[in-house]
């Protein structure tokens, strides 16, 4: 009897540790955390048991994510910052900061795709269709596209 109370336990465990967990912040402000994420909300995947990330985002880029972006708020009759100035150093930090950023993200699709067992897209509906072989070697195709000219372009 312990033996089968256990060989449920552990079936019950390895079911809930393969699943996906996304986290995001809902209207309120408050961080919630689900299997689905309501649409047009953005989710982040959540590490899971023996998962790591290769590598964790500086304070830096977490707070430039955070921060709105100052370049889009200045207004267009100003003029440009002189070369070398802080201005322009800022800037470049902020491209910097923002390209880690869409690196970091391009690189968790990419990791969803291929760990992801069952995947599917959303439809007008909000109905899951799931992908077929095909479609899901395609889209991890197109991912690490997006990996290799994102993470590794020099601009």
């Amino acid at each position: 009897m312990k033996r089968l109370l256990l060989f449920a336990a552990l079936i019950a465990w390895s079911g809930m540790a393969s699943a996906v967990v996304y986290k995001w912040v809902d209207a309120q402000g408050k961080v919630q955390y689900g299997d689905n994420p309501p649409n047009g909300v953005h989710a982040e995947i959540v590490e899971l048991l023996g998962t790591h990330v290769a590598r964790q985002p500086s304070d830096a880029a977490k707070a430039a994510a955070a921060a709105p972006a100052s370049a889009a708020a200045a207004p267009a009759s100003a003029k440009p910052p002189a070369p070398g100035s802080a201005a322009q150093k800022q800037v470049a930090d902020d491209v910097a900061q923002s390209r880690e950023k869409q690196c970091a993200d391009a690189q968790d699709r990419y990791k969803h795709l291929v760990e992801g067992r069952r995947l599917y897209k959303t439809g007008a509906d909000g109905e899951r269709q799931y992908l077929t072989s095909e479609e899901i070697d395609k889209e991890r195709l197109d991912a690490k596209a997006d990996v290799d000219s994102i993470c590794n372009s020099a601009t």
